[in-house]
């Protein structure tokens, strides 16, 4: 669906929704979620804080909203990949995503250690959607297990498997990182990869 088909009020409120979501992520960079304000954010965009809430109630629904926008992402960067190779850009597509902004990543994690994520009032339109990829796509609340689930059980029948191989996939994708220590993140990928080598080999034979 083409920018031209979308009316200027869905363009107007999906543009100024991806603005609060990018200005936030650039303000992770610096800083922790606590140090970042409704106030500044509405500031440097310009905007009243009565106008951030009316698109996020909070702070941390900001961050489930990325991460629904990185479950299309991701969606889109495996579309014509098998699954095992689907599995792997999908790590690596999150390696580059923790590299750029450890802080954010670092965010997600507390969050969903500390509260969960709550998913079921957020709603990205279409109007989002072809303005931040190009063009529509098919959405549905989504995350890590709903991504990696459909591409093993096109390659695992058994699911108990199933289950012990998406728990090793899952701890790989949130655990490594922090086994690191290290703030920067540096060859996360090969780390990735080396890891997801040993698990698909192990279960996958």
């Amino acid at each position: 669906m083409p920018q031209n088909q979308l009316s200027l009020r869905e363009k107007k409120y999906a543009t100024l929704k991806l603005k609060i979501l990018d200005t936030f992520s650039q303000k992770l960079k610096s800083k922790s979620l606590a140090d970042i304000s409704v106030k500044e954010i509405a500031k440097e965009l310009d905007i009243s804080e009565m106008t951030f809430f009316n698109y996020f109630k909070s702070k941390k629904e900001v961050l489930i909203y990325y991460i629904e926008l990185w479950s299309l992402q991701m969606q889109l960067s495996i579309e014509d990949k098998t699954p095992l190779e689907a599995i792997y850009k999908i790590f690596e597509e999150t390696s580059i995503m923790i590299e750029e902004n450890p802080n954010l990543f670092m965010e997600i994690v507390a969050s969903m250690a500390l509260q969960g994520m709550n998913k079921k009032d957020i709603v990205i339109t279409k109007a989002e959607r072809v303005l931040r990829f190009g063009r529509d796509v098919s959405y549905e609340v989504g995350g890590f297990f709903d991504i990696i689930t459909p591409l093993l059980i096109q390659v695992e029948s058994s699911q108990k498997r199933l289950s012990v191989i998406y728990l090793a996939l899952f701890n790989t994708c949130f655990a490594m990182p922090l086994a690191m220590g290290d703030p920067r993140f540096g060859n996360l990928k090969e780390r990735y990869f080396e890891q997801l080598d040993l698990i698909l080999e192990e279960y996958m034979k």
